[in-house]
């Protein structure tokens, strides 16, 4: 089990703000981030880690999103800490490593990467935030990097919308060319890639490409597309990883002699990576980070028996299954979408986002939260490299609740005040802590003066 859940704001208040993180005593070497191969009875899967000064490190992740620069405020939500409500950065990395996160996905915005605008400041108490850099966005992105850094949290960096008002089902559209896509890749790498900023992961390389396809060498070929901007991320930054999702379309599966039509989860699609698999400038850079999600996104077919499914999505009549249908379902559709890629000598797998409604689940059997449950022990007994689950935010959104009735329903692994920790929801996440290679991100020291970084 995870330590207390409760977030407590005295108590964490105690600890000291964000200022108060001291500079590190030695120089952190910047270790290249690879897939690593680890031999199993069953398989040769891939798993992640850092290489520096001869040693190699594995490390799976046990992540969690936390949304906000992607979006008009241009900034991580809940740090804006008053008497009531709200945060500070270092409380969140704090809280994180005391529950045995490891990681951290922070999605961003593509055109604030490139404008660089002032973030809006009414959304932080800079006087509790005081590590943190408000000047512009590169300035804020670098600070909650390296608080992170203090607690040994992995960042991966999600290239996520194209604007603040379009997410974009392509890695570009009429506003943000190709080229304005990759000058954004650039300005990461530049401002980034050092040992200050240890602890990113890599880039996940376009957020639910729903828009692309996948192999066919049209202008929307998203195998083609991803390639081209993790190599342009490794001539910047050759320790730096490409995560890569799917894309989305219809699909059947038959599972225990029944059949079933579905649509790909966004970002969920990589059926058509057996044929056409990744690979990038430098070897053993490629994770494959799909998404999965649970009704509370969609209530697709194979989560329940029966029912009628209206315009809306929402399924009357529904009929919740045990727990061991609903397992082979969920295990049988991952490994249609994506699951086959564990095979994969070069790459390796993990969930970029994952989860849905928890604790607020009104299945009468609880279908929603078992979804969750179950797609960790998936990931786990997979031998796949973790996820990250969605989200840190209480603001999460998801539309059915459950799957006749369709609507808006928040939750996160935080209360709405952003002080309270949601304790079932956490205690939830403790399956991820059975991750074979669950640590701390790692850090190397530097050995010498002369020591350079690794690259790979």
């Amino acid at each position: 089990m995870l330590g207390s859940p409760t977030f407590n704001y005295s108590a964490m208040m105690n600890r000291g703000d964000s200022s108060d993180i001291p500079e590190q005593d030695f120089i952190p070497q910047v270790p290249a981030r690879e897939v690593f191969r680890e031999p199993s009875e069953a398989q040769t899967y891939g798993g992640m880690g850092g290489y520096a000064n001869g040693t190699e490190v594995n490390v799976d992740i046990k992540g969690i999103n936390w949304f906000g620069m992607e979006t008009g405020t241009a900034i991580p939500l809940g740090l804006w800490d008053n008497a009531d409500n709200g945060t500070t950065a270092y409380q969140i990395a704090s809280f994180l490593s005391d529950n045995k996160f490891n990681a951290i996905r922070l999605p961003l915005c593509v055109n604030w990467i490139l404008t660089n605008p002032e973030p809006e400041t009414s959304l932080i108490n800079t006087a509790e935030n005081r590590a943190i850099s408000v000047k512009n966005y590169m300035s804020l992105l670098k600070s909650i990097v390296k608080v992170l850094a203090y607690r040994n949290i992995g960042v991966l960096l999600s290239m996520h919308t194209l604007t603040s008002t379009e997410s974009g089902g392509l890695w570009y559209n009429d506003d943000i060319s190709e080229d304005d896509f990759l000058d954004a890749i650039d300005t990461l790498t530049e401002n980034l890639c050092s040992k200050t900023y240890w602890n990113i992961m890599g880039i996940d390389v376009k957020n639910e490409p729903a828009k692309a396809t996948w192999g066919d060498g049209s202008d929307t070929d998203f195998h083609a597309g991803a390639k081209k901007i993790a190599n342009r991320m490794l001539k910047g930054c050759s320790n730096w990883m490409g995560f890569v999702e799917g894309i989305n379309a219809d699909h059947s599966v038959t599972i225990d002699g029944t059949d079933y039509d579905y649509y790909d989860w966004y970002g969920g699609g990589l059926q058509d990576a057996a044929e056409y698999p990744l690979t990038f400038s430098t070897e053993n850079k490629v994770v494959y980070a799909p998404h999965y999600y649970t009704p509370a996104v969609y209530p697709q077919s194979y989560f329940y028996d029966g029912g009628t499914q209206d315009s809306t999505g929402a399924i009357a009549d529904y009929v919740e299954i045990d727990d061991e249908t609903l397992k082979s379902r969920i295990k049988a559709t991952m490994a249609d979408m994506f699951g086959f890629l564990a095979d994969d000598n070069a790459s390796a797998l993990l969930l970029g986002e994952f989860g849905g409604l928890y604790s607020s689940d009104l299945h009468p059997e609880l279908t929603t939260k078992r979804c969750t449950d179950l797609s960790i022990e998936v990931i786990v007994e997979s031998g796949w490299a973790g996820g990250f689950v969605w989200s840190l935010n209480p603001e999460s959104a998801y539309q059915y609740n459950p799957a006749d009735t369709y609507g808006t329903f928040t939750e996160g692994i935080l209360e709405d005040d952003w002080l309270t920790a949601n304790s079932e929801f956490l205690k939830g996440m403790a399956g991820l802590n059975d991750l074979e290679n669950l640590r701390s991100f790692p850090c190397f020291e530097v050995e010498d003066s002369s020591s350079g970084s690794s690259s790979s």
